[in-house]
């Protein structure tokens, strides 16, 4: 499986022609600009993952929707979005998978995992699932979470600043779908991003 990183800073569509993990770029801004990804399954055999991890800063925002339509049998996809909050941001995160009535045998996955950090926060996930076929593997689950306040207290117990306790926390939430990255250079890139 091959890696690309797209840099989404407009609404794309592609269409899958080999497996491949797209790892999203999302830049936050303190505009709310809706921006699509959608993947089209054109090709029998063929898989995807979408990642997509987000720090969204102070007083920024995300609008994100992905679209993994399945129009022939036998495709394969996994999307997982996992974004920090930080004060005053806001994240809308709209997935949908479409699973055509000719597109049996395909599975297709959707996750949203969010971690609040600061204050005045807001998050919207929305799945939506479109199946018009039998024979197929979909679902999707959704999360949202603060930072324990346990854990803070015995990193800030141990010497570390409220800051890098943070940190530490943040950097947790994020390594497990990092560590998914298949390429070395897109890891660095987006975990260097995803820092506070």
């Amino acid at each position: 499986m091959k890696t690309e990183l797209i840099n989404l800073n407009e609404n794309m569509t592609i269409s899958v022609a080999e497996d491949t993990q797209f790892v999203l770029d999302v830049v936050d801004g303190v505009e709310e600009k809706a921006l699509t990804f959608e993947l089209l399954f054109e090709k029998e055999g063929v898989s995807a993952e979408i990642i997509s991890l987000n720090n969204i800063g102070a007083g920024h925002s995300i609008n994100l929707t992905t679209i993994t339509k399945h129009l022939v049998p036998n495709t394969a996809c996994i999307t997982t979005v996992k974004s920090v909050l930080n004060d005053n941001s806001k994240s809308t995160f709209i997935g949908k998978i479409i699973i055509n009535s000719k597109a049996s045998q395909t599975s297709s996955f959707l996750y949203d995992h969010v971690l609040v950090v600061g204050e005045n926060t807001k998050n919207n996930s929305q799945p939506i699932l479109q199946i018009d076929t039998d024979d197929v593997k979909a679902s999707h689950g959704a999360t949202t979470g603060r930072v324990d306040k346990d854990q803070l207290f015995y990193l800030t117990s141990r010497g570390l600043s409220l800051r890098e306790a943070e940190q530490l926390l943040v950097e947790g939430f994020f390594e497990s779908l990092l560590n998914k990255i298949i390429d070395d250079k897109v890891r660095a890139k987006i975990a260097e991003r995803v820092k506070l």
